[in-house]
């Protein structure tokens, strides 16, 4: 049934009435005016329409104009099926499918022609005849799976594997499935079983309590038989560590609060040979100093030396960073153009005699009144110009330890002298990268509020990071089953191993797949640096040369 305005437009079609032809305007009105009683009087006829007849038709109507954009084919069978039983299909449907454990994966004719089966078996369905529907109903299913499949969006998956992104944005563009959703879906009916939500008046805190171990589990989420399950399609075929990361990504950050079980969680998979697409993160390139021996484990090609005149005394045996320092305050080398010079050749002879560092690093001159950024990258480009022929050396600055107010100040020595030098290095083009000694950048910074704006600054020039010095962390990593975030409290059954708010924190500056070689510093014992690489591999790192499993 047509409401007035609308049999008022069929009408004015069928006479081609032009409303805006005013030679007509008297002839036009006359019309319209008989549409209306020609609507009311004889259309309208209250013998042949009772009032439940008008509400459904009305309904109908609402219903048509909120669906016919989502479901084009399948529109006119639902108004149908409603006014013949005064269900909504759609959402009964609907409602079903998504009660399904593994909807958010369908995507085939066999697929939908299997949903469509079991719909109509249904206890929901009995006694409905709806199994004449099936070719209609097999068209709505796909039509309500696409409407509810958003596009993937990375927004809230910013920790995971580019490749493992693409795997998920192929699958969508192939076939229609997002497995973000998929994954969050799954996770649901863990969060409801393990998780219990407890509110404390007297604290006004929400405590959560997680009673499942994801950690250290060969089968997490019953992910044998998810597999075994969905093998057959061939988005998931061949990558089970793939999906099961997906899911345990959502799990950690989501769900538990254990984000910092992440990083490790990652290297974990790769070293046993769980997942084929993704890469290590925080890679570490073990580099030695003064002797000291890694663990058995913990292979290192690598040795670090330092200079202040470019020449060496000891011939390096093997692959090696070379520091280009100075005495105490004495930065000449940076503030006259012949010191420079003089270095300048003998780092040239020293390459030819030993082959050149990987990388070159350079201690940050001392800032002043007459000395800062320009000064120094006058200096600079002369010593990039003469190495430009050694086109695989890195060149890196560090920065220098915080000073006392009172004492010259190092031009590198803060988070934003780093940023700000960076922004510098883009704009004129510079081959300049960073190696950053950690523990001079914290110096003195012992809780988490006085070292994480640092970190946050940094990640801002994490691709320009090649180097990590490092000496003992502030703080150990302990075991705990308590975390806290967002005003909440997450308790958990297991006593599961806590990072260090330093190593958390140093862990989220770098997170991505590029290597930095890490030069430890201040050890005195094979002792000490073995508690570091420990502490390092429980926090998410990975070193190469690392023995796996």
């Amino acid at each position: 049934m047509l409401t007035v305005e609308q049999y008022i437009i069929k009408m004015k079609k069928k006479d081609n009435l032009d409303e805006f032809n005013f030679k007509n305007h008297s002839e036009n009105m006359s019309a319209v005016l008989k549409y209306v009683m020609d609507y009311f009087n004889h259309y309208l006829n209250p013998e042949e329409y009772d009032y439940e007849n008008i509400k459904t038709e009305q309904s109908a109507l609402k219903i048509f104009q909120e669906i016919e954009g989502f479901f084009p084919e399948s529109k006119d069978f639902v108004i149908q099926y409603y006014k013949k039983t005064k269900s909504r299909i759609d959402r009964l449907l609907k409602s079903w499918m998504y009660e399904r454990k593994y909807v958010h994966l369908i995507y085939s004719a066999e697929d939908y022609e299997d949903t469509i089966h079991k719909f109509c078996s249904s206890t929901k369905m009995k006694g409905t005849e709806i199994e004449q529907y099936r070719d209609q109903l097999i068209i709505l299913a796909k039509e309500i799976k696409a409407k509810e499949t958003e596009k993937p969006s990375i927004s809230g998956f910013k920790y995971l594997d580019d490749n493992l992104v693409g795997w998920v944005k192929e699958t969508y563009r192939s076939y229609g499935v997002n497995l973000f959703e998929f994954a969050q879906s799954y996770t649901g009916a863990f969060f409801d079983e393990y998780i219990e939500r407890i509110y404390t008046r007297e604290s006004e805190h929400f405590y959560y309590i997680n009673r499942y171990n994801h950690r250290y589990n060969d089968n997490p989420f019953n992910m044998d038989v998810l597999y075994r399950e969905n093998e057959h399609r061939p988005f998931i075929n061949g990558h089970k560590g793939e999906l099961e990361m997906l899911i345990m990504y959502v799990w950690v950050f989501d769900d538990a609060s254990d984000e910092g079980y992440w990083p490790e969680y990652v290297n974990l998979c790769i070293s046993t040979g769980r997942v084929s697409l993704v890469k290590r993160i925080n890679v570490l390139v073990p580099v030695t100093t003064k002797g000291m021996m890694y663990p058995v484990d913990i292979k290192s090609n690598m040795t670090f030396l330092e200079t202040t005149t470019g020449a060496l005394k000891v011939a390096p045996n093997e692959a090696y960073i070379l520091r280009l320092s100075y005495e105490k305050d004495n930065d000449l080398l940076w503030k006259d153009a012949a010191r420079l010079d003089v270095v300048l050749k003998n780092l040239m002879d020293t390459f030819s005699k030993y082959g050149m560092p990987d990388t070159l690093e350079l201690l940050s001159p001392l800032r002043s009144q007459t000395y800062g950024e320009e000064e120094f990258f006058k200096q600079y480009s002369i010593l990039e110009k003469s190495l430009k022929k050694y086109k695989t050396i890195k060149i890196a600055l560090v920065n220098g330890p915080q000073k006392q107010s009172g004492k010259s100040k190092y031009l590198m020595q803060t988070a934003e002298d780093v940023v700000n030098i960076h922004k510098i290095v883009k704009e004129m083009k510079y081959k300049l990268k960073f190696t950053i000694d950690i523990s001079r950048l914290i110096k003195r910074k012992n809780y988490k509020g006085e070292f994480e704006e640092d970190f946050n600054r940094l990640t801002e020039i994490r691709s320009g990071i090649v180097g990590i010095h490092l000496s003992r962390l502030p703080s150990r990593t302990g075991f705990s089953h308590r975390h806290y975030k967002d005003g909440n409290r997450y308790l958990y059954k297991y006593d599961y191993p806590e990072n260090s708010d330093f190593l958390g924190s140093f862990s989220a500056l770098l997170n991505d797949n590029l290597s930095r070689y890490l030069v430890p510093e201040g050890m005195t014992s094979e002792a000490e640096l073995e508690e570091l690489v420990d502490d390092l591999l429980r926090g998410g790192f990975s070193f190469s040369g690392q023995e796996v499993e």
